[in-house]
Formats: structure tokens, C-alpha cells, sequence
């Protein structure tokens, strides 16, 4: 491991907020700090169970002379060939018995009996039968600084031994074991489709009539350079150097290999052969696709661009699961920087706890080891030049070239959504590599950033939340039974009815309707057993510019949710904006009297020539258009990202790290087009009243910008001996 030194640091030329970011890095996430202990142990160090060592994928063990595992290979690369014994069938031969014992290795794994060091059947498989492309410096490369770029070029070769794929081919084998499935999140450019392509073919070869198959949303993630691709090329390689060559009469498609061959017996033509499978499914906008898919692996491919991905897991984890007996492995990939409405799939298997995923505390977030997820492999691991030749990586260099490379992308490149691109592609944490890169005006990585700051603290940080009913007169009441809804998006078993979720009650000497606001997004459905779309209601606080309370949720009868806003109106006096399309709000206020709690369609809409001036239910609210809505998430970017009040010269504090509600804050994280944003929706009435309000302050200093009342303009406007004065005097200047 590359010492820490302050010469370290001039080297990779870093200025004081990149070495701050490297020091906070190495204290807040457990992975960085555990790997440049200088306490690490050895394979031999570590507990034995059955002659090998207990592998602990949370603290990793320094590796070494990790080319015993890969003999093969390198004999291979030598020679040519596998094995020097003579090609024979005879069981008793020398020939025989090594290509039984490499079949037992790519089964179950291999074993260093000195120290219990081991990796698993797939693991070995990959490292001795899986040529790859792979990037190498050219041979007219000439000696460079540690920080130049080089010239480089991809040729074919095997698989070197990297720490990262040691953890992750384990990971999937401690998965395996406990009857759990895989969710891996990733940086780019470290090999996961040769490595998909490798365990099919490992199945295809030395599990008869196994399945394996691989699921993605379009075609182009299977077979335009996809991992179907990489498998079709292993099958060729095995088939031409190994005697495991299988024949392919039967099926040989594009998207589907069957091991199998057809011969007569007694005159009739019957199939024949090892009858295992590899089969590409593409399910597009139809995930029954994946119904009945019974295999001893399924992975989903590109998952962080796969909008159905969570309807097609749960449609097939029925087909691997019977009772408690579990079948077969199941995982998904996803690589950061992807754009569109697919990622959140990718995201719940990765950090929900559910979907039957195998989790891990989680090492890889800014949360100093808090929380669970599944398993992510960042830029620092592996990266070139940064890891020895048995595979251990570099952590210390690789994040001192990463941080160089963020460095220079925001020195010289105004557009910061150019650096969260970046971030989100060759990430250091899952949360940088769930970060939407397009499609989005919010400030995503400022929001993770606050969010992983929340979560290791966040029973107590809302637990000075008030959760209660509101009387009829608005006042408080008893604890509500229910419980706020901090997740999003909100799982299919969670309760939609949700709870008033107050920050800060209201001052109770307040009589003015300008101090605060209400936004609501409303609906009007009854009992939309499978809508996803909630009610959702925020009150604002326009002297602290901070949201005070939330209630988002949908009950049974939208009228309990518009009584829910009327309450929270009266509680706090507050005027309402709400999204007027539908006119459920408007009639239910009306019915009890209420309409002088709704604000007036905001005249600033009008100015602006957003909305015209209507009369009867349409004077009321916003209504909801493109335009108008792409405003307001507008200006909630700009509320975010503005100084709050409690800002000090020492430390400056955004308004976005005020914000209390969960769930608007991933919302705005995942936010696209494409879905439904009910919180973002009525932040969006809140902020367009708050600019009408802001408009109207203004206003009001400009009309009665004096000092006392006797300065007014009305006076020397209308006293006459002040008038013949100044006539006189302008008459003497002519």
C-alpha cells in the first residue's frame, strides 16, 4: 500500500478540498479503511472450517501467491495446451484423472491446503477458461511518470487475480449457501460480462440439463457486445482446447445453446447428449416473460437500466423457490451513470433487505459501516496500476488518481452535471453510483451527501418528529397508530395511509396567513387499490424557509385526505396551493366552508402568462401544465441550493440540509420524467406560492420604502406652499 504522505499529495498535485475529501473517505467508509490497515491479515491467520478459511467479505485478508490458482492458465499460456499427458479415454491415464480433477475444481472450487486459502468453482472456472479482452499498455509505450496517460491496446488474455472479484465470487458463494440471491452495483471497466459469460459456459460444461439464463430489458445488453457474446466465445475456446467439446445439433441459435446431439435408435431419431442450456430472455415491456424460468442461474443484465426490473424478480424468484427450498442462484448487475427511469429496481435490491438478496453491513457508503446492502465494487479496487501481482489492490494510489481526475473535471468544466456524470460512472460509493445523470435539475449529489449523513443517525434524527391526529379544530391530538411513509419508492406490502409527520410545530402567537404555506398534490380515486400515486401535503415556513410538516398518503377515501389538509391549514393558518386539475379539493372545502383557506391561483402564473385568470373552482389553486411544473421543480433546485439562514462564515449550510423529510429527499434524488413524483409535485405548489408571497413583499417595499410617515411622497405632492417653492426656485435657475 502506497504510504500517506504530504508528498503523496503534491504528486498527485490535489489542493486542499481533494485531500480533505481523501481523509474523510478513509475515516467514513470501513471497506477504504479496513484495506489500508496496516493491521490486515493473512489466509493464515484466519479461522479454518473443512480445511479452508472462513472468508470475511466485510474485512478483507491480503492475498498472496494467488498464481497457484491459476496453474492451468499459465501452463496453457506457455505451451499451448492444458496438460503435457497423453490424450487418452482410458480412466486409469494421467490424462484422464487431470482433466476429472479440473472438472471437480471448476465444481467446487479449489483449495491451498497450506494456509486454507481457497477461491470458488466459478472463480476458478473464470481464471483458466475464460480468455478475455483485456487493456494493455503497447509495446511502443516508452517510461512514463506514475500520473501520465499511456498508450495502450486490447489483446486476449487470461484473467488476472484481483481482490475484487475474489470478494465477489464469494460473495456469491456465501449467497448460494444461505439460500439467498445476489444484487452487485459496479464502476465501469471491470469485466462483468466477461465473468457472466464464464459462469454460463461453467454450467453449460459440468451440470447436465442445467439452465442458465440471462434476462435484460432489450437485446442489445445480450448481443451487441453483451454478455451472450462473451459466453458463445468461452464455448468456442473450451470446446477447441478441452474435452469437454459439446455438441450443439439440436438448438444453436443466436440467444440459445442446447448441449445435445441427435442419433437413431431402433430407426427413430432421439436426442441425446449433456441437454444443458444457456437462454437469453429479453422481456421488454412484457416481465410474465420471466414466469416458469426454472434455471441454476438467471441473471438480470444492465439492471440499472431495467424498468420492470422488480416485477420481473419477483415473477421469477417464484420459479427458484419451493417452500423454504430455494433453487438455483439469482442476481442482478448494475453499473453507475445510467440514465432514465430503470435504475430504482436496481437500487431497492441493492439496499432494501428484502427480495431475498444476500446483504452485507454496509462497508461502501459514507456511513462507517451503519446500515445493510449488498455487494458494490468501486473505483479504487482494481483499478490499472494500482493493484500487485497477486491482485491486492492499491486503494491509497487508486483514490489519489481519482480524486486527480475529479479534481481537473471541476476546474476546468463550468457544467457540474459533467463531474456527477463522471462520479456516477467511475464511482467510489453505491450512493455515487445510484446518482440519476440525466433527466434532472436537482442537486443529486449534494441530496446523497445529506442523506448518507442521516443514515447512520437516523432513528434519532426523527425521533423528535410529532406524529400525531389533528382535532377538527386543527389542534393536536393523540399519536396516530399509523406511521409516516419515509420510504420511496413505496413497497407493494407497505400501508399507503401514512402519517402527519410535523418538524416544527407552529409558533402559537402566529395570526399571519403570509408566515406559512401549504403545497398539496391531491387525488381524487377512491380506493385505487393499485395505484402507486400518493396524496402529499407540505407545510412551509417562509420566514425560516424551512418545510415544517408533512403529510403523505393515501386512505381509503380521498375525502379523509383532503380533511387531513384542512386540519394541517387550520393547525398552522396557513393558505393552500394545490394542483387544481382535479376538482375533488375544491368541492370538499367548499362543503365545509373552508375556501378562504385556499389560495388564489397565484398571480405570478398570470404575469408570467402561465395561467389566465378564471373564475369559480379554477380561481383557486395551480394548474398543473408542463410549464408550470417545470417551474416549480425550478424553483425548488433553487430553494435547495440557497444559503440557509443559519449560515456562518465559518460553516455554510444549504437549505437542502434543513430538509427532515425522508422520502423527499430520495424522491428528488430519483426523480425523471417518465414516473410519479407526488412529494416533488406539492413542493412544486409550495414554491410557486412562495415566490408569489416573495413577489408581494417586494412589492411592499418598493411602495413603503420610507423612513417614517411624514416622508411619504403623498405629502410634497400635495402641499401647496412645498409646490410655489419649487416653482419659484426652478423660475430663478431659467
Amino acid at each position: 500500500m502506497t504510504p500517506v504522505t504530504e508528498e503523496l499529495f503534491e504528486k498527485y498535485k490535489l489542493d486542499n478540498d481533494s485531500v480533505n475529501e481523501f481523509y474523510d473517505l478513509f475515516d467514513t467508509i470501513p471497506l477504504l479503511k479496513s484495506m489500508s490497515s496496516k493491521d490486515r491479515v493473512y489466509a493464515k491467520d484466519l479461522p479454518r472450517e473443512n480445511g479452508k478459511i472462513t472468508v470475511d467479505l466485510t474485512n478483507p485478508h491480503i492475498l498472496e501467491d494467488m498464481d497457484y490458482f491459476r496453474q492451468a492458465a499459465l501452463h496453457f499460456k506457455k505451451t499451448g495446451r492444458y496438460t503435457d499427458f497423453y490424450p487418452t479415454k482410458l480412466k486409469s491415464s494421467d490424462y484422464y484423472k487431470f482433466w476429472k480433477e479440473e472438472e471437480r475444481r471448476c465444481k467446487e472450487g479449489y483449495v491451498r491446503e497450506s494456509d486454507g486459502e481457497w477461491i470458488t468453482g466459478y472463480h476458478y472456472f473464470y481464471l483458466n477458461y475464460t480468455p478475455i479482452m483485456i487493456t494493455r499498455e503497447s509495446d511502443n509505450t516508452k517510461e512514463v511518470d506514475d500520473i501520465s496517460t499511456v498508450e495502450a491496446e486490447r489483446v486476449q488474455e487470461f484473467p488476472f487475480m484481483w481482490d475484487g472479484d475474489y470478494l465477489y465470487f464469494h460473495y456469491i458463494e456465501q449467497a448460494r449457501k444461505s439460500g439467498k440471491f445476489g444484487s452487485i452495483l459496479k464502476t465501469r471497466g471491470r469485466g462483468y460480462s466477461f465473468k457472466g459469460g464464464s459462469k454460463y459456459a461453467r454450467n453449460y460444461y459440468h451440470y447436465p440439463r442445467s439452465k442458465s439464463y440471462a434476462f435484460a430489458s432489450d437485446n442489445q445488453y445480450l448481443l451487441q457486445d453483451g454478455i451472450l457474446n462473451k459466453a458463445w466465445d468461452t464455448l468456442d475456446f473450451v470446446d477447441e482446447h478441452t474435452p469437454w467439446g459439446k455438441a450443439r445439433e439440436k438448438v444453436d441459435k443466436i440467444d440459445h445453446k442446447r448441449a445435445s446431439y441427435v442419433t437413431k435408435v431402433d430407426g427413430v431419431q432421439i436426442e441425446k447428449g449433456y441437454k444443458s442450456e444457456i437462454i437469453g430472455v429479453t422481456t421488454k415491456d412484457d416481465p410474465d416473460k420471466a414466469r416458469g424460468k426454472r434455471g441454476m442461474l438467471i441473471s438480470c443484465e444492465e439492471s440499472g437500466n431495467y424498468p420492470h426490473l422488480l416485477q420481473v424478480w419477483k415473477i421469477a424468484y417464484g420459479s427458484m423457490k419451493q417452500g423454504r427450498m430455494v433453487y438455483g442462484f439469482m442476481e442482478s448487475f448494475g453499473t453507475g451513470g445510467t440514465s432514465g427511469s430503470g435504475f430504482e429496481g436496481a437500487e431497492a435490491l441493492f439496499y432494501n433487505g428484502g427480495f431475498n438478496v444476500f446483504h452485507l453491513k454496509n462497508i461502501f457508503d459514507r456511513t462507517k459501516g451503519q446500515g445493510i446492502c449488498a455487494f458494490y465494487v468501486g473505483e479504487y479496487l482494481n483499478r490499472e496500476y494500482c493493484y500487485d501481482k497477486d491482485g491486492n489492490s492499491d486503494v491509497v494510489k487508486a483514490m489519489c488518481e481519482v480524486l486527480n481526475e475529479r479534481q481537473d473535471i471541476r476546474n476546468t468544466n463550468p457544467d457540474p452535471s459533467i463531474l456527477t456524470k463522471h462520479k456516477a460512472d467511475y464511482s467510489i460509493t453505491p450512493q455515487e453510483a445510484c446518482m440519476r445523470t440525466e433527466g434532472t435539475l436537482f442537486p443529486v449529489y449534494d441530496l446523497r451527501e445529506y442523506l448518507q449523513s442521516i443514515a447512520p443517525v437516523l432513528d434519532s434524527f426523527t425521533a423528535a418528529h410529532l406524529t400525531p391526529k389533528l382535532n377538527i379544530d386543527g389542534s393536536i391530538g393523540d399519536k396516530d397508530h399509523e406511521i409516516p411513509i419515509r420510504n420511496f419508492p413505496l413497497s407493494s406490502e407497505q400501508s399507503k395511509i401514512g402519517a402527519i409527520e410535523i418538524f416544527t410545530p407552529p409558533l402559537k402567537s402566529n395570526s399571519s396567513h403570509f408566515r406559512y404555506i401549504i403545497g398539496v398534490d391531491p387525488y381524487d380515486d377512491d380506493e385505487a387499490t393499485f395505484s402507486k400515486s400518493l396524496g402529499s401535503a407540505f407545510v412551509f415556513d417562509t420566514w425560516t424557509d424551512e418545510i415544517v410538516a408533512e403529510y403523505t398518503g393515501r386512505p381509503r377515501f380521498a375525502n379523509d385526505f383532503y380533511e387531513v389538509v384542512r386540519r394541517l391549514s387550520l393547525l398552522y393558518n396557513a393558505k393552500v396551493n394545490y394542483e387544481n386539475k382535479n376538482k375533488g379539493l375544491f368541492s370538499y372545502f367548499d362543503q365545509k366552508h373552508s375556501l378562504h383557506l385556499l389560495a388564489d391561483t397565484p398571480k405570478i402564473l398570470i404575469d408570467k402568462e402561465m395561467a389566465r385568470e378564471s373564475y369559480g373552482n379554477k380561481a383557486k389553486g395551480t394548474p398543473p401544465t408542463k410549464e408550470i411544473n417545470r417551474w416549480g421543480r425550478r424553483l425548488q433546485r433553487d430553494w435547495m441550493l440557497s444559503d440557509h439562514h443559519s449560515t456562518t462564515e465559518d460553516e455554510k449550510v444549504f437549505n437542502l440540509q434543513k430538509i427532515r423529510s425522508i422520502a423527499y429527499l430520495k424522491e428528488s434524488i430519483q426523480w425523471n420524467s417518465d414516473d410519479n413524483f407526488d412529494r416533488v409535485s406539492s413542493m412544486g405548489m409550495v414554491m410557486i406560492l412562495r415566490e408569489e408571497y416573495h413577489q408581494m413583499v417586494e412589492a411592499e417595499k418598493t411602495r413603503t420604502n420610507v423612513s417614517t410617515l411624514s416622508d411619504d411622497p403623498f405629502w410634497t405632492k400635495n402641499n401647496k406652499a412645498l409646490r410655489y417653492k419649487k416653482l419659484r426656485e426652478q423660475a430663478k435657475l431659467s
